[in-house]
């Protein structure tokens, strides 16, 4: 785009490649991670292939983050988001958290069991709010 600003987001997995391309370039003007999972990963899953974790790369966050988890999740776990939010915090980094106390992973998805009506409702209101905050209208 010339001139133009970029958003990117992702779920899942999705999330995760979306944090670490925040982290890893200077070409994108806003992120959404949601409940972007192995962000936070213990030192056993780590392997030659994945030898660090994404949090390891917080420090080169170049965009503001808005993330979006369910505090039932398991990847990533509350104890997961609150340990990228202390980091997010030690770096000074724009971010903004949301969590959802109903909900666990794939929130959004409403062909699955885990959906929320909700917890999606309001993310996705919430992230409309954040890219026309960080990208304009």
């Amino acid at each position: 785009l010339k001139g133009g600003k970029v958003g990117v987001f992702g779920t899942c997995s999705g999330g995760r490649q979306t944090f670490l391309y925040a982290c890893h370039t200077k070409s994108i003007n806003a992120a959404v991670e949601l409940w972007g999972g192995r962000v936070v990963m213990s030192k056993e899953e780590l392997n030659p292939k994945q030898p660090k974790a994404p949090i390891e790369f917080t420090a080169n966050l170049s965009c503001p983050l808005l993330g979006l988890f369910g505090n039932e999740d398991k990847t990533p776990s509350p104890a997961h988001v609150d340990e990228l939010e202390a980091l997010l915090q030690q770096h000074g980094k724009s971010y903004e958290f949301h969590r959802y106390s109903d909900a666990g992973h794939a929130f959004f998805a409403p062909d699955r069991p885990s959906y929320r009506v909700a917890a999606a409702n309001d993310g996705w209101q919430r992230i409309e709010e954040f890219f026309a905050a960080n990208l304009g209208s």
